[in-house]
């Protein structure tokens, strides 16, 4: 008989292990710079080109590799990091499980370039195709290490088409360098995107690269936080919460410098801000933890962002008590302040007194029954009455009833109600405008020429520096809307003229849903660019639920609906009109 289980072959093993460590080209870029980090290196460059699909390149001039170290690099398993199981729990380093580069490779055309002499310029190159070895030299190279990813997933075609588009990418890309770049303040770190240098991270304090990396608008916003215990050393920031965001872009947890993602912890952040920001918004933090790296386990996911605590509810309630002490003493949180009245002390004379005997007094000609009795008919008389009032009001019983007659009757003021000649017509006044403002947006960007209110005042857009760049390829659109810019780059916005359908007000909500729909990503929910922005100016800018309408507004709204080209669906796909028939009506009857 022939055996069924089979041994599998090595490119094919990699290719499989691959797929848990290697999802993306961001991933690439996290395993690559977290190598460097643990050579010891003091300055890294990345080096990227079409979102790392084309090129991902890092170079460091940290410890480098022997010859026989670049033999044994691609093999998995084969780790400078650990020695035995033991080490697992006393991890000094980023990576320790072995499979980065083998996994890379396998999925990737890939040249290391590697001297570890303080003193010689040559190095050693070696290149690879699917993990086999093509060529292997020697060459000019300075102390360090130069890695390079080629034409990622060239032989996985199916995930190659899964990758999103070089926008959403590079998203990706520098969310993951920002987690390695972060912590590591005391490393020199250069992102180039095609050519363009996009950040050149000087060595530098905690704090200093945090506003380096999102603007200098943070570093007013930033709240410090420091506590130590037995347990564990919390230090870092938490933002204001009035500038709390709707995403969660700007949440870092690190553990003995590594980056993680814990649910536990963020719960105790967001806990600690209970009633100081509005629902659906998130607080922004930089917090760094020290522990034991025997209490902590990171062997519990590929991606190493995974951790576990022994004592996780202790860190949870010391880090909620560090934040709410901060906030509390820099006057952010409301402090409760009992002022101590005079009135309220008691009299020295008091203690030589006697308390004395109350008395009960009560009417004894009291009857309870014809209170009752009274109480019962007078109910009964202006139950009567407001039957009268109510059919009045309402003009039921009126002999002259037939004379009032509405067009058109809000209800509940969020929806609109009017006779049609198969029934009643119910529709949603908020959705209801909101296509028709969708359709008008589409109309004036096409037409890219419109008016523009000028303001007095120029509104300077609050916003982090990764926001302002997601918000350049919007820039020619919201021009050709009317709003005008006397300042509009990588450090800040400054709107000077505004659509007239949008107050001052507005403005600022309307840059944030921009950047909270992530307007790199418009492509997975909206046709085009233009569409994107019509639907999120649609949505900010439509009437709300609950906003009365008088009876011309509301005929209008309905005039405007049924002239546009769908009126049945929001540009959000959702129903905007039921109509109720006829015959549906008697059969409640």
């Amino acid at each position: 008989m022939t055996s069924l289980i089979k041994l599998l072959p090595e490119n094919v093993a990699n290719q499989i292990a691959a797929g848990e460590v290697v999802q993306r080209p961001s991933s690439v870029v996290k395993e690559l710079l977290e190598n460097s980090v643990d050579c010891k290196a003091k300055t890294i460059k990345l080096i990227i080109k079409d979102a790392g699909k084309t090129l991902i390149q890092v170079l460091d001039n940290g410890s480098g590799m022997s010859n026989e170290d670049l033999d044994l690099c691609f093999v998995r398993h084969a780790t400078s990091k650990i020695n035995n199981s033991d080490d697992l729990f006393d991890l000094k380093t980023m990576g320790f499980r072995g499979e980065a580069l083998s996994s890379i490779a396998s999925v990737s055309h890939l040249e290391i370039i590697s001297n570890n002499n303080f003193e010689g310029d040559i190095g050693n190159e070696i290149k690879l195709v699917g993990n086999k070895v093509i060529s292997k030299s020697e060459n000019l190279s300075k102390k360090g290490t130069s890695v390079s990813v080629k034409n990622l997933f060239f032989n996985i075609p199916a995930r190659r088409n899964f990758l999103k588009s070089d926008n959403v990418e590079l998203r990706h890309i520098i969310n993951e360098f920002h987690r390695v770049a972060i912590i590591n303040f005391d490393i020199n770190f250069i992102l180039i995107n095609n050519g363009n240098e996009i950040f050149n991270l000087k060595k530098s304090i905690f704090k200093e690269r945090i506003v380096r990396v999102f603007g200098k608008s943070i570093q007013e916003k930033l709240v410090p936080i420091s506590e130590t215990t037995d347990i564990a050393k919390i230090e870092g920031f938490v933002v204001k919460p009035e500038y709390s965001k709707k995403t969660k872009n700007s949440q870092y947890f690190f553990v003995n410098n590594r980056f993680v993602k814990n649910i536990h912890l963020h719960h105790a952040v967001k806990s600690a801000y209970d009633g100081m920001i509005s629902e659906g918004h998130h607080p922004t933090y930089f917090l760094c933890f020290n522990v034991p790296p025997e209490s902590i386990d990171v062997n519990i996911h590929p991606n190493k962002t995974e951790i576990k605590f022994d004592n996780d509810q202790s860190i949870y309630a010391i880090l909620k008590s560090s934040i709410k002490h901060s906030l509390g003493q820099f006057n952010i949180s409301p402090l409760i302040d009992f002022e101590n009245s005079v009135d309220l002390n008691t009299p020295y004379d008091f203690k030589d007194k006697k308390p004395s005997i109350p008395t009960v007094e009560y009417d004894k000609s009291f009857n309870p029954f014809d209170s009752l009795k009274s109480t019962n008919k007078d109910d009964e008389d202006n139950h009567e009455s407001s039957i009268k009032n109510e059919s009045i009001s309402l003009g039921f019983f009126d002999e002259d009833s037939s004379k009032i007659s509405f067009s058109t009757f809000q209800f509940n003021n969020s929806y609109i109600i009017t006779k049609i000649g198969s029934g009643l017509l119910i529709i949603d006044q908020k959705r209801a405008h909101q296509r028709i403002l969708y359709e008008r947006f589409l109309s004036e960007l096409s037409f890219q020429k419109n008016f523009s209110q000028i303001l007095i005042f120029p509104i300077k857009i609050d916003l982090d520096d990764e926001d302002i760049r997601l918000l350049f390829e919007a820039k020619n659109s919201l021009i050709h809307l009317g709003f005008n810019f006397s300042k509009f780059n990588k450090n800040e916005i400054e709107v000077i003229g505004i659509h007239p359908l949008f107050t001052e007000n507005q403005i600022h909500q309307l840059f944030q849903e921009l950047i909270a729909n992530h307007i790199s990503d418009y492509k997975t929910n909206s046709n085009s660019l233009n569409d994107y922005i019509a639907k999120v100016l649609s949505k900010c800018s439509s009437i709300k639920s609950g906003k009365i309408l008088e009876k011309d507004e509301q005929e209008s709204l309905i005039n405007d609906l049924f002239a546009c080209k769908d009126s049945n669906i929001t540009p959000f796909n959702k129903l905007i009109c039921k109509v109720i028939s006829v015959d549906s009506i008697k059969k409640m009857f």
